[in-house]
């Protein structure tokens, strides 16, 4: 059996106002799991960037069933990087 790091390794930036949301409705992991049919610790990596990301038809239900907004699921910034100079 193997020992997992207590760090998980990002792969990006968590959903911070998915997750604000969630506690101002009294949302779970559990309440976006059974609706997306994923386990809760699947909905914990996607929420804090350690897992994959959530697909489009997985925010259209959040969003219909809960009512968190979609621009919470996309980017708003443009990362440096992808930026082209001027």
């Amino acid at each position: 059996m193997a020992i997992l790091s207590r760090t998980a390794s990002r792969k990006r930036e968590p959903y911070r106002s998915v997750k604000a949301f969630m506690q101002k409705k009294d949302l779970g992991q559990k309440d976006f799991g059974e609706l997306l049919g994923k386990s809760q610790s699947s909905i914990n990596q996607k929420l804090n960037g350690t897992g994959g990301d959530f697909t489009l038809s997985e925010v259209r239900l959040l969003h219909q069933k809960f009512g968190v907004p979609m621009d919470y699921f996309f980017e708003i910034s443009v990362p440096f990087k992808e930026r082209k100079e001027g």
